[in-house]
């Protein structure tokens, strides 16, 4: 049976672009008379009919919705997770009439003056929040601004927590958001279990940037295995930048006890780190054992390849976005997502006497 008729596909039965089918069958101006009406002949033709999400959405704000990034070490241009993340959210907008429309911006100030101007200008119905503070002010502003909004959060709770134990155990501590959840502790278990199984107890863990939820939490989840399991582990943060991964992996190994293996939260920190380690002297997996975080192509294309978790983030944009949605129109429940899962590979070996 074939798929729901999109705007989409309206538009390219009528040979224009979605935002000009949009405003066509919207009745909104931005189009000639004559493509407004190519383009609702496309509509009947094809039998397609408003999406009630589009409804909900067109009938607060617009047809589109906002996702504003902060331009860093980890921007999309160098970061394969972000871009399996817009490719999550695109595919599951794709199922809708709605439009994605994203910027990137040089900091929070310049993302809090894009949030103002999108809603005097209701250019969107909704935003997606990504890359949470730890101290994070952008839910407060939005709630100001009466703007729906949906949080990629991090949360050292487990699925069954109750309300009140979940709002102590995320940053920031406040009211409930719409969110979808990434599960710190049974996610930083599987990495480290992992290397408790290959005798690794001195671990060292290359993080990111301390202001960053998902970093404090993460390091949470990473101490209290760390009690659990009678090890050791030692965090170094760092702006996820190769340089600053491949810097911290070699100060790791200067220490008077260093790790024997070495964590990096992100694909090319891990890749960075490898060669840095490489040129000091250090074989990997014999002298040291290490893994990334986030597992990509880069990880299984190094030598050796590097052990990884590998993450479903396209999910994780699709359903961010769905979490919006629904958001959007006051319904919906939060969303666990599902821990990633490890992928073994040949960096890591047997802990080095």
């Amino acid at each position: 049976m074939p798929g729901r008729i999109t705007i989409s596909d309206v538009a390219r039965a009528a040979g224009v672009s979605k935002g000009a089918a949009s405003n066509a069958l919207n009745d909104q101006p931005g189009v000639s008379e004559a493509t407004r009406q190519r383009v609702k002949e496309a509509a009947v033709r094809l039998g397609w009919s408003p999406n009630r999400v589009a409804r909900a959405l067109s009938g607060s704000r617009s047809d589109s919705i906002g996702w504003a990034i902060v331009r860093s070490a980890k921007t999309p241009a160098i970061d394969p997770y972000f871009t399996q993340l817009f490719s999550g959210i695109e595919l599951e907008l794709e199922e809708t009439d709605l439009s994605l429309v994203a910027k990137l911006v040089s900091d929070r100030e310049a993302e809090a003056d894009l949030y103002r101007r999108w809603a005097a200008e209701r250019r969107v119905g909704g935003v997606l929040v990504t890359d949470v503070d730890a101290t994070e002010t952008r839910f407060d502003e939005l709630r100001a601004l009466e703007l729906p909004f949906a949080a990629f959060r991090s949360t050292v709770a487990g699925e069954d927590a109750m309300r009140a134990e979940l709002r102590t155990a995320t940053l920031p501590v406040g009211p409930p958001t719409a969110s979808v959840w990434f599960r710190e502790t049974e996610t930083v278990s599987a990495l480290l279990d992992h290397a408790l199984e290959h005798g690794h107890r001195r671990i060292g863990w290359i993080s990111g940037d301390p202001g960053k939820a998902a970093v404090v939490l993460r390091e949470r989840a990473v101490e209290s295995w760390a009690r659990r399991n009678q090890a050791k582990v030692v965090t170094l943060y760092t702006d996820y930048g190769p340089g600053a991964g491949a810097e911290a992996a070699l100060r790791t190994i200067e220490a008077a006890s260093p790790p024997t293996f070495i964590v990096f939260d992100s694909d090319i920190m891990a890749l960075a780190g490898l060669s840095a380690l490489a040129g000091a002297g250090r074989r990997v997996p014999q002298d040291i054992s290490i893994a990334s975080f986030i597992d990509s192509e880069l990880c299984e294309a190094a030598l050796p390849a590097i052990t990884a978790l590998a993450h479903p983030v396209v999910e994780y944009g699709r359903a961010l976005t769905r979490r919006l949605i629904e958001a959007v129109g006051s319904a919906g429940a939060d969303v666990w997502l599902p821990v990633p899962t490890l992928v073994e590979r040949a960096s890591v070996g047997p802990a080095a006497a």
